[in-house]
Parts: structure tokens; sequence; C-alpha cells
């Protein structure tokens, strides 16, 4: 880090500690979150086709 002495090898750790700590965390919800919107558009197209194949059977 800098050279005027603010940082000390124990905070210079502890700080790349708590990033990595964070990244991860974003990284989960940002998974979590993909995961959610799948399951949504998966759940919606489940639904469509199930609403067409019904009309298409009640139509005969």
């Amino acid at each position: 880090m800098a050279d005027d002495g603010w940082y000390e090898d124990g905070d210079t750790v502890r700080e790349v500690d708590r990033a990595k700590r964070a990244a991860r965390a974003g990284v989960i919800a940002v998974t979590g979150l993909f995961g959610a919107v799948v399951i949504t558009v998966a759940a919606l197209a489940l639904a469509v086709v199930l609403a067409l194949a019904y009309a298409m059977a009640v139509m005969d």
C-alpha cells in the first residue's frame, strides 16, 4: 500500500480478507438472484405451454 506508514502488514491483510469476503458475498447474491430469475422464467414458460395445450385440447 502507501509508503507513508498508514497501513501496517496486519491491517493490509485484514483489509484484503474483508474485501475477499465482500466479493464472495456479492457473487453468492448475484448467483442466487440469477437462479431465481431462471426458475421464474422456466415456470412462466411451463405455464404458457400448459395453457396452450389445454386450449388445444378443449377446442377439439
